[in-house]
């Protein structure tokens, strides 16, 4: 049976209740003044509510977020989205992104884990987190963290060398059984997509695993917009790659939209249906076509849009 899921990231859902001043004194500082001046005004948390809704309508056996679920990483905020995630009506799929490791704090403490550590259950090597693999069906998804605190107006992520080992050989172990393997990361994997400051700093190190073990897909998140592209797996077939806009979002600009995606994938191919924020509605995005791994190889490229 394949597996039909909704893909969205960077819901950055805020609730700041109960949050003491003195939590600011740190990178929250400039995270806070972001939120006053930026982010909160360009994000809608009921975008995300409707994305649930349209699961629902797609009828989506699991939704998938890759990242970037809360804005400071602060208690009050895990709790509001592990809310309403446990509320979302469908299973769920979760992995870190850099705003839910804001602080050497937050990350100390496994904040993430503590409070998500349900939506992460799966395989994992002992006495590690990262990588887990939840297996449905001919499908698995291999959840992957890049988050790491990093210094005021940085938003960096790194795999480390010991998860990128663990990664290759749940890489391996799964495509020797066939299963479609759909990687999730929160961090873009493709050269000169991130922006400054914004990049995955083991990125070529990412991109050699894959080389030697391949995958069917790799999904993220992070830079807000949509990504098309793919890495070289091993005899140079292409891995598609597939970065996705904030799922609350509320921008008009091509490619920045509001956005989740819909996937069908089994060792038989993947198939997506891109939806993005028209100002009313999630609708279906013309230009972005239904993807399929490509069967002829091609060079090692990005391709942002």
């Amino acid at each position: 049976m394949p597996l039909r899921f909704i893909h969205c990231s960077d819901i950055h859902l805020l609730d700041l209740a109960g949050t003491s001043p003195t939590r600011f004194l740190n990178k929250r500082l400039t995270g806070g003044v972001n939120l006053l001046l930026n982010r909160r005004r360009k994000h809608d948390p009921d975008l995300f509510r409707r994305i649930v809704e349209k699961a629902h309508q797609h009828q989506a056996d699991r939704l998938v977020v890759t990242g970037d679920l809360t804005n400071l990483a602060l208690e009050s905020e895990f709790e509001h989205v592990r809310e309403h995630l446990d509320k979302a009506g469908l299973p769920v799929t979760v992995i870190p992104g850099n705003h839910d490791a804001y602080t050497r704090g937050s990350a100390r403490e496994r904040r993430f884990e503590q409070y998500m550590a349900h939506l992460m259950e799966g395989e994992r090597e002992p006495g590690h987190d990262y990588p887990f693999v939840q297996r449905h069906g001919d499908t698995a998804l291999v959840g992957v963290s890049t988050a790491i605190p990093s210094l005021p107006l940085y938003a960096v992520g790194r795999v480390g060398d010991e998860q990128l080992a663990r990664l290759g050989r749940a890489l391996a172990r799964l495509g020797d059984e066939g299963l479609a393997r759909v990687v999730l990361i929160h961090h873009p994997v493709l050269p000169g997509v991130a922006k400054p400051r914004h990049e995955l700093l083991d990125l070529d190190a990412f991109g050699r695993v894959i080389a030697e073990h391949g995958a069917e897909l790799v999904l993220h998140g992070h830079e807000h917009k949509r990504i098309e592209g793919h890495l070289l797996g091993p005899g140079d077939r292409p891995v598609p790659v597939h970065g996705v806009g904030s799922g609350t979002y509320l921008s008009q600009k091509p490619g920045k939209h509001g956005a989740y995606a819909f996937y069908t994938v089994d060792p038989g191919g993947v198939t997506r249906e891109y939806h993005r924020w028209d100002g009313s509605d999630f609708v279906p995005d013309p230009s972005t076509p239904p993807s399929t791994p490509p069967s002829t190889p091609a060079a090692h490229t990005a391709q942002p849009r």
